[in-house]
């Protein structure tokens, strides 16, 4: 049995090698990624964003904004008198 765990040890270590080290060479030889020549990479990053809408007033009673909330309320528990009225789960050993 120990022969076997040891091999077994000694395959999965070659196999996770070899699968490192084929994604490395994989990764090595795909195609590099387009670079973008319209424009000045350094004025690129210094754009401004476009200024956002602001958000609506959270006391506001307008039809566009309760439209996609939903009023969740507390579920009462009741509590259960019988045993058997719950999931029983067990295994198929036991």
């Amino acid at each position: 049995m120990k022969n076997f765990k040891t091999s077994l040890h000694v395959l999965l270590s070659f196999v996770s090698i070899l699968g490192f080290l084929g994604g490395w060479a994989t990764l090595a030889h795909s195609r590099k990624p387009i670079q973008n020549t319209s424009g000045n990479p350094a004025t690129q990053a210094l754009d401004p964003l476009p200024p956002l809408a602001p958000l609506p007033a959270m006391g506001s009673t307008s039809s566009n904004s309760s439209a996609g909330l939903l009023s969740i309320a507390p579920q009462q528990q009741q509590p259960s008198r019988l045993r058997s009225a719950r999931p029983f789960l067990t295994t198929s050993g036991s």
